[in-house]
């Protein structure tokens, strides 16, 4: 790993790793791209025979990919951590998902309204 990716890695364990926002930590490690990196990262590093770290086996790009969720987690990203945790703890993972699929169907509708408004503005058919 070259010399030149360790202020990446530092910043990034300064965003998560290091963050006293325990929520910060939940909403990168629930993000599913940063999760199919972390997966290639532990599967290098442990065939490695666990040698380092595993961001120690982190190509430039996908520390980039790392940064890029780390920096971009709002506030809002946090709270809704927090629903959702609260949520699955209170009544289950089945509860959970049906409230994914309400707000999934929301955006879709949101969507559908907006196009159909952008249609009739620009008299498209």
């Amino acid at each position: 790993m070259s010399d030149g990716l360790e202020p990446k890695k530092r910043r990034l364990m300064e965003l998560i790793d290091l963050s006293a926002e325990p929520w910060r930590k939940a909403a990168f490690y629930s993000n599913e791209e940063a999760m199919e990196i972390l997966t290639q990262l532990y599967q290098r590093w442990e065939r490695r025979l666990r040698a380092g770290t595993p961001l120690d086996y982190a190509t430039e790009e996908e520390l980039d990919r790392l940064l890029l969720i780390a920096e971009r987690i709002e506030p809002e990203d946090i709270d809704s951590q927090q629903s959702r945790m609260l949520i699955t703890a209170l009544y289950g993972e089945e509860v959970l998902e049906e409230l994914k699929r309400r707000e999934r169907e929301k955006e879709r509708k949101k969507s559908e309204k907006l196009k159909r408004i952008l249609r009739q503005m620009f008299f498209l058919p």
